[in-house]
């Protein structure tokens, strides 16, 4: 009787390894180094997306140049259904207009947007200003005096801030920095007036009383910051800039393909898993599927290009 079941459980296993053997494995480019809060949501959303693709998820980080590299590698892929890349608006509608990029929008298909968020301006308790109003006019009142730090030169930080000072005559000196990471502690020990940067940080100082954070540049109000100023409050919806992420897959992929993908991307972010990411995260689930991805993010490659030529940031 032993044998048997040990024969049973053998001839289980061979069944099992040759049906995982034949899913498909698809191959997720994330266009940073391991680690960090983009790395993060892509793996917590593969995971959630896997079941519903019949296909194993293998993840590939392809860090360097702002996520250009990783993209890039997302172009130049066999466009089977098997390679997507997990993106955000940095090396898709920023990075073609201020370095030299490899690849265009006519190299991928947008998938699906998944969530966003606003950049959030903060200044220490002290500063002059008790909204995003009263922020804009004390900057304005003396150009070139105050200093903002950003993610970076032509980051999507600096961007979106310019996009609300140049509005409002607004002149001051962009500091860049590799992230919140660095910016928050520069905000904190008084090197520059002005953190731009993610939800979360922002959240945090708040919560301390060490900063206040006086202005998003979304035109909705963000849950976790409902003292500060929208653009809607000020006027200029229109200028909202918002971080997000979503898939993209090389150009030439089946619609069939596409639509698998799209699906099972779109399930995953409607878990509850994931709603607890978002929300811990600082972002809000943002669904947006091919053809209405395909024209946000033409909009916002025209606006960037508009901002980087402007600013005079192409390197």
């Amino acid at each position: 009787m032993m044998n048997k079941y040990k024969y049973f459980s053998a001839a289980l296993l061979m069944i099992m390894a040759q049906v995982a053997a034949a899913q498909d494995v698809i191959k997720l480019i994330i266009p940073t180094s391991p680690g960090g809060g983009t790395d993060s949501l892509f793996r917590a959303i593969a995971h959630q997306a896997e079941p519903h693709l019949d296909a194993t998820l293998v993840v590939q980080n392809a860090g360097g140049a702002g996520g250009a590299i990783g993209v890039s590698q997302l172009a130049r892929s066999k466009p089977d259904g098997l390679t997507v890349a997990g993106v955000w608006m940095g090396p898709i509608t920023v990075a073609p207009h201020s370095i030299k990029t490899n690849y265009s929008m006519k190299d991928y298909i947008p998938v699906i947007m998944l969530d966003s968020a606003p950049y959030v301006l903060c200044v220490k308790p002290e500063f002059p200003a008790s909204n995003g109003k009263e922020l804009l006019d004390v900057l304005k009142s003396k150009p070139n005096t105050y200093t903002f730090g950003t993610d970076g030169v032509a980051g999507p930080g600096q961007l979106a801030a310019e996009r609300i000072f140049q509005h409002f005559g607004v002149k001051a000196r962009d500091v860049p920095y590799r992230g919140a990471g660095e910016t928050m502690p520069a905000l904190l020990g008084g090197v520059v007036d002005v953190y731009v940067g993610s939800v979360p940080p922002a959240v945090t100082m708040e919560k301390a009383k060490t900063a206040k954070c006086l202005l998003t540049t979304s035109a909705k109000p963000v849950p976790a910051l409902p003292k500060a100023t929208t653009l809607s409050d000020i006027g200029i919806p229109e200028n909202e800039t918002l971080l997000w992420h979503g898939i993209v897959a090389p150009a030439g992929t089946p619609d069939q393909a596409v639509k698998r993908i799209e699906d099972a991307f779109e399930k995953a972010a409607s878990s509850p898993e994931m709603d607890k990411f978002f929300e811990t995260a600082g972002v809000t689930k943002t669904i947006l599927k091919r053809d209405e991805f395909s024209k946000y993010i033409q909009r916002e490659y025209d606006t960037m290009g508009k901002m980087v030529d402007q600013l005079g940031l192409k390197q």
